[in-house]
């Protein structure tokens, strides 16, 4: 591991890929996110000299990127595309030796998710036009499924899981294939209630750490309370309160067998009031204690 920041709004770590890896056809090169505020200077001055960019120069990489924007808009710029707007629920890809830029918007800013990868695979895929550098751009909605997976691949690295390249490999592949779907069938939300339940459930992906009351959730998707209520179980067949244990509890369940963090500091990590407190939930949904579910599945 070579490169890491950390903080609440800010995080990303690129990693060394060996020969062993590359075989595998696709490799995870870094992760992260950046939440950016209004008025504020960007690309952030942290990050490290091999990725940093001027907005006056942009930049050509040797790798790909996705990034993914969940709130905010911005502009994305490349040698190939020119000058387009980027909004949330759009994702840009970022091609090797393609000259590029892009910033958020200073009256809104942005949440940015971003993975580096590259491979043989990826290179078939431009082969096959599944990827089209003058076509960068997708537009996949606030969706779950792919918010997920970029918050699977950041966690993966915060945590320096073992075999990491065995499972981001494969997440890699799914983030590809959602994509690639949605770029196909142009899967995106059919209803504006749909989105808005989409929005809810990315709110409560990006803070799993916190219980965030259903109230909160509705004012901030510009929903009623008792239709969010309803409309939210009705997708999801969870009320909003149960669906965030429920991803709590699963998040729990992959630290618990692919980490050695006590149980307390787990708890604590996913924002529940007490360890006494986790312990009882976490066994009404798995059926056993933490400490027993370890032992089982420890890993």
């Amino acid at each position: 591991m070579n490169q890491m920041a950390m903080g609440n709004k800010h995080f990303y770590k690129y990693i060394t890929v060996s020969e062993e890896d590359k075989k595998l056809g696709i490799y995870l090169l870094g992760a992260g996110h950046t939440e950016v505020g209004k008025k504020v200077e960007y690309p952030l001055t942290n990050h490290p000299v091999h990725h940093y960019f001027h907005w006056s120069q942009g930049r050509r990489m040797s790798e790909y990127q996705i990034l993914f924007i969940t709130k905010g808009k911005g502009v994305f710029e490349s040698e190939l595309t020119g000058k387009q707007e980027v909004k949330a629920g759009d994702l840009f890809f970022l091609f090797p030796n393609v000259w590029h830029r892009f910033s958020p918007d200073k009256s809104t800013g942005w949440n940015e998710y971003w993975i580096e990868f590259n491979g043989e695979l990826i290179d078939y895929f431009r082969k096959e036009n599944y990827l089209d550098a003058t076509r960068p751009v997708v537009h996949v909605g606030l969706d779950g499924e792919i918010m997920d997976n970029f918050l699977k691949l950041i966690s993966m690295l915060k945590e320096e899981e073992l075999n990491l390249q065995y499972s981001a490999s494969g997440i890699l592949f799914q983030i590809l294939m959602q994509i690639f779907s949605y770029k196909k069938f142009n899967s995106i939300d059919k209803t504006g209630i749909e989105r808005q339940i989409k929005q809810a459930k990315l709110i409560i992906l990006e803070e799993i750490d916190k219980l965030i009351s259903p109230e909160t959730i509705a004012l901030n998707i510009d929903m009623g309370y008792s239709l969010f209520r309803r409309e939210f179980k009705r997708y999801t067949g969870f009320s909003p309160v149960q669906y965030q244990i429920q991803l709590r509890i699963q998040k729990s369940k992959n630290l618990l067998s692919t980490t050695n963090l006590p149980v307390k500091e787990i708890a604590h990590q996913l924002g529940f009031d007490s360890n006494n407190y986790f312990s009882r939930i976490f066994k009404q949904k798995a059926g056993v204690t933490p400490v027993e579910f370890r032992l089982r599945n420890k890993r």
